[in-house]
């Protein structure tokens, strides 16, 4: 349970699957016929590397520690025994990305990051964000996109590579708890038979500023199970996965930024 600290402001919710409160304003275009989710181009792979690590990754690791951002379960990624892998965390700030990139820097593994097309809408940005590992996720009905979606993230796993995933979609900043997703965003590692890593932003008191600090905690690694059929373990995964995040955020005291109240039903008419 969140302990009652500072809270600015309350948020009512009704829908914790579609309701947004993020409040970034982007557009969201959908994404261009026969996009080009893989980075095989010698050039671009070389300018990417250099604005990746030389840039992006130390540049964002000062960020985290001047924003007192703390990691902790490292140990967990060893486990995977040099594979690549998909980390799931939940979604309650809108620099979550940028933390990720950061902690990079440490484990020394690229991160590509599954998000809705927004970025997309900004023609330089959207250029540097590929540079970064970023993966627009296509609209539902465009299978084209969503099977080169797919072959890429294979591609990056093979080559032992994180694939990130907010399988929670939408942000609830300093929410403390964890919010139910679908069984759908695990797909991809159920048909590529590649580990799920749980991961959890939590929030901490703070002596310095007003607002609580993050602390991000890796769990341990979910391997899909032999002899499953993909959707079975797509539900497996999901499953335990779930269950390692819920508690791994009830295991760890949280202070309560933002009060979140779930509305009464007669609200909603």
């Amino acid at each position: 349970m969140g302990k009652e600290w500072k809270k600015t402001k309350t948020i009512y919710w009704s829908d914790e699957v579609n309701d947004d409160f993020d409040q970034v304003g982007l557009k969201r275009p959908s994404v261009p016929e026969g996009y080009n989710y893989k980075r095989t181009n010698f050039f671009f792979n070389f300018f990417a590397a250099i604005l990746y690590h030389g840039i992006a990754k130390p540049l964002l690791g000062f960020y985290c520690v001047s924003k007192g951002i703390r990691f902790k379960g490292r140990e967990n990624l060893k486990l995977i025994k040099g594979k690549g892998a998909y980390l799931y965390c939940n979604h309650t700030a809108i620099t979550d990305v940028f933390k990720f990139q950061s902690e990079a820097f440490f484990f020394g593994r690229r991160v590509n990051i599954l998000g809705y097309p927004d970025t997309l809408s900004m023609p330089v940005v959207r250029t540097l964000a590929k540079m970064l590992g970023y993966l627009p996720v296509p609209l539902k009905g465009d299978v084209k996109n969503l099977v080169a979606l797919s072959d890429a993230c294979d591609f990056y796993v093979k080559k032992k590579q994180y694939i990130l995933i907010y399988p929670e979609a939408h942000i609830w900043p300093y929410y403390t708890k964890i919010r139910n997703f679908p069984v759908g965003s695990f797909t991809y590692p159920a048909m590529h038979l590649t580990p799920v890593i749980p991961v959890v932003t939590t929030w901490r008191k703070s002596w310095i500023g007003k607002k609580p600090k993050q602390t991000v905690y890796f769990g341990r690694p979910i391997f899909p199970k032999e002899g499953l059929s993909q959707n079975d373990n797509r539900d497996y995964l999901h499953d335990e996965c779930l269950k390692q995040m819920i508690e791994i955020s009830e295991r760890h005291p949280q202070v309560e930024y933002i009060k979140y109240i779930k509305k009464e039903k007669e609200d909603n008419k």
